[in-house]
């Protein structure tokens, strides 16, 4: 017991998890700035970030250690050490882009690019030799990887698609809305004797018992597309990388040789997908800009009478209270006919007109719930 305890304390000190606790708040310290200098309101002060960094990485530890001790993982202990230097890098760069599945990769990749061009090199990060399962050992972990990413993406509320003002050509405003979520979480490996043991370990019957922390994450960008559609295609994309590497590491067991040809090309379809989602957001249909037709919604406050309306970001508000409104100011003015009681003349994306109505705060009306240009 009191190994366990030594073990799990190891890895809440690890530089990974410390960082990735900083990088949490920071995270949510930055998209409450963004929003107050766009909207000079923070949209939603929930810190859920914290939530599903702590929530999502317990989740994980269960099921990926599920999985490794059903599978009896071995790697390398030195391959680690250099996946916690790159994993590093990944984390900082997450508010970014995503590199989380890259960290892996790069790591398998190196000691088999120094054996084709015969370097040899004698430290921590760089193993001496590599077992005979390594290709298929290293590409199951790319595949659980990547299904964690994919249940990362099933966090698909639009609200925490946080939004982001820029000038468009035409002297019209637009928006950009940007989706992040990461966890750190702890992995159960099983190493052979070693004398490195800067990780957390459990020794029993000649086996080291690693827990290793690892970094999976997801990130959004879009112009154009529904959120919600965006992280469905999203999810999609990390299941084929799922699925690619179960394949090739079925392949890698019966030709070890074929492994960095099988890293090289799981790296190119990252690349080719990382285009594709720029390119789908392009060529979407829909563009969040500022309108003269009436008041186009940018976002909504959750728990808000404009939540329990059943608006969607991008709506535009046509009438309220029976007045037409073509600037926020004016709706706010006809907010004040009925301090009580909302009623909205909506248009969505499609063309098509609906009707909203909800009680709304008698005492301050223009806290509706509703974000807009402004």
């Amino acid at each position: 017991m009191l190994q366990v305890i030594q073990t799990l304390g190891l890895f809440l000190i690890q530089p990974l998890f410390l960082l990735g606790l900083f990088m949490t708040v920071g995270s949510y310290f930055l998209r409450l700035k963004n929003e107050r200098q766009n909207f000079r309101i923070a949209i939603d002060r929930d810190f859920y970030e914290g939530r599903h960094f702590i929530k999502q990485g317990l989740l994980f530890l269960v099921f990926g250690s599920i999985a490794t001790l059903i599978f009896h993982y071995t790697l390398p202990l030195e391959i680690f050490y250099l996946y916690q230097a790159l994993a590093l890098v990944a984390l900082l760069l997450i508010n970014f882009c995503d590199l989380s599945l890259w960290a892996l990769l790069l790591s398998g990749a190196t000691p088999l690019v120094l054996q084709i061009f015969a370097i040899k090199t004698t430290n921590m990060f760089i193993p001496t030799t590599l077992p005979a399962n390594y290709g298929s050992m290293l590409f199951l972990l790319v595949a659980l990887l990547a299904l964690f990413q994919a249940h990362l993406t099933r966090l698909d509320r639009a609200e925490w698609f946080s939004p982001k003002i820029r000038q468009g050509k035409r002297g019209r405003r637009i928006v950009g809305y940007f989706w992040r979520t990461f966890t750190v979480f702890p992995l159960v490996l099983f190493m052979p004797q070693t004398p490195l043991s800067a990780l957390g370990d459990l020794n029993s019957y000649g086996t080291k018992i690693l827990i290793v922390p690892f970094l999976v994450g997801a990130v959004c960008h879009i112009y154009k597309q529904v959120p919600a559609a965006a992280l469905k295609f999203r999810r999609g994309q990390s299941l084929v990388i799922a699925g690619l590497a179960l394949l090739l590491g079925g392949i890698s067991y019966f030709l070890p040789e074929t492994t960095l040809f099988g890293l090289a090309l799981l790296g190119s379809v990252l690349l080719w997908q990382a285009f594709k989602r720029r390119q789908v957001d392009r060529q979407a249909k829909r563009w969040y800009v500022e309108t003269s037709e009436g008041v186009r919604i940018v976002a909504i406050k959750p728990e808000t009478p404009a939540a329990k309306m059943k608006l969607e970001i991008g709506d535009i508000i046509l009438e309220c209270n029976g007045s037409k409104v073509a600037t926020s100011d004016e709706l706010y003015k006809a907010l004040q006919k009925d301090p009580a009681y909302c009623r909205l003349k909506v248009k969505n994306f499609e063309g098509e007109l609906k009707l909203a109505e909800s009680a709304i705060y008698s005492d301050s009306p223009h806290e509706i719930g509703l974000v807009l240009f402004g």
